[in-house]
């Protein structure tokens, strides 16, 4: 790893946006891995919170630390959104979807999806960011009446990003700040045509 340059500096974050999904089809230890064409979810981002699941242990010797190991397992994703058709949960679920009815059973498996978004920078540029293997779980549903002043009620759905089997990688960020090229960014997974990874 090359050592960073001094006193650089990074424009603020100051928005959030332009969530796209692309199905993960393949994902082979140290093979290849596939994914179907990026879908635009439109405009529907609020938030996204990204927690790693850390793990540390110490090793000890002669009344002191010696050494110190950290690993991490996975990330937790928070989406908070605006309210999502029925038609795209039932595609991030793994549930059916016909004649505007998301139909549930017991047997449905979420699938893995590769998804993309951009927070966007004070500056004019933008941070694009990209998880490789991810699953989206069950959102929590909290409706309220209609009071005399009124309030949105934004959902959230939360997933886990997992490293992928085909090349060990979770996630990658790119910052047009530092000069990348931003052009196809939501056209693939991987920037490769043909939505291959």
């Amino acid at each position: 790893m090359a050592t960073p340059s001094a006193n650089k500096s990074s424009g603020q974050f100051i928005n959030i946006q332009k969530l796209h999904v692309a199905k993960l089809l393949t994902d082979t230890a140290g093979g290849t891995t596939t994914y179907d064409t990026p879908v635009s979810f439109g405009k529907v981002l609020r938030q996204v919170d990204i927690s790693p699941t850390n793990s540390t242990v110490d090793a000890y010797a002669d009344g002191q630390t010696i050494d110190s190991a950290t690993n991490t397992a996975a990330y937790e994703l928070t989406f908070e959104t605006a309210a999502l058709p029925l038609e795209y949960q039932a595609y991030l679920l793994g549930h059916q979807f016909s004649n505007g009815e998301m139909i549930v059973t017991k047997d449905d498996v979420a699938p893995y999806f590769g998804i993309k978004f951009q927070s966007d920078k004070r500056n004019g540029t933008a941070r694009y960011m990209t998880f490789y293997k991810v699953q989206f779980q069950e959102p929590s549903l909290t409706n309220r009446t209609k009071e005399a002043d009124i309030e949105f009620q934004m959902p959230t759905i939360t997933a886990k990003a997992i490293y992928r089997l085909s090349d060990g990688k979770p996630y990658k960020a790119s910052d047009a700040e530092e000069g990348f090229d931003p052009t196809g960014f939501y056209d693939s997974m991987d920037g490769v045509s043909g939505g291959e990874g």
